[in-house]
């Protein structure tokens, strides 16, 4: 039998330790995962090619034992990656997505309204992804987003993975960002979602 294993894809300016991603990742060992909770490359200035470089090395071949777990920044990593690998007719069996919107494509202007002109962030928001590649390179998906979010709104983003995915959108109240500003130390969503 294939080890199940997780890949846990920290956002902008994140970092492995980061709330509740270390107890994720220890809750999901207690339960015979093997799990990866990489620090990406430059957080502060995300590549996208380095990201998506650095999923796709560390899962090697993906398969139906593979869970991807992103978060802000790390949904766009996750949901990139597997738009790759659907035209490969790879997939894996789920993704979680958190706190992150869907990457339909805005116009550099609209990119630069809603990051204040920050042009590191302007490719990740201007290249649109195909969503029935995403759907086709994974079993299920599982968005798990904040009403009180102040960088992703919750509206837009739901909005957003609804038109472009089929997926379950989960809202959790009052979460914010889902990170350390938030004061989260734990997200038993996220545990939920993949182990359901």
């Amino acid at each position: 039998m294939k080890p199940r294993r997780a890949f846990i894809i920290h956002g902008y300016q994140g970092y492995p330790g980061e709330a509740w991603q270390p107890w994720l990742k220890a809750e999901l060992e207690k339960r015979g995962y093997a799990v990866w909770l990489p620090a990406m490359p430059r957080p502060d200035h995300p590549v996208m090619a380095e990201w998506i470089g650095l999923l796709a090395q560390l899962v090697g071949e993906p398969d139906d034992q593979t869970v991807l777990v992103g978060h802000s920044l790390g949904v766009q990593v996750v949901v990139r990656y597997l738009e790759q690998i659907a035209g490969k007719g790879q997939a894996v069996r789920k993704a979680v997505l958190i706190a992150g919107s869907f990457p339909a494509g805005m116009t550099a202007q609209q990119a630069d309204e809603r990051t204040g002109g920050d042009a590191v962030l302007r490719p990740w928001l201007t290249l649109g992804v195909d969503g029935a590649r995403v759907n086709r390179a994974t079993g299920k998906i599982t968005v798990i987003l904040s009403d009180n979010d102040p960088i992703i709104p919750y509206e837009q983003a739901r909005a957003s993975f609804a038109l472009n995915l089929r997926c379950e959108i989960i809202l959790e109240p009052g979460k914010g960002h889902f990170n350390e500003d938030d004061r989260l130390t734990d997200l038993p969503i996220a545990l939920q979602a993949v182990l359901s």
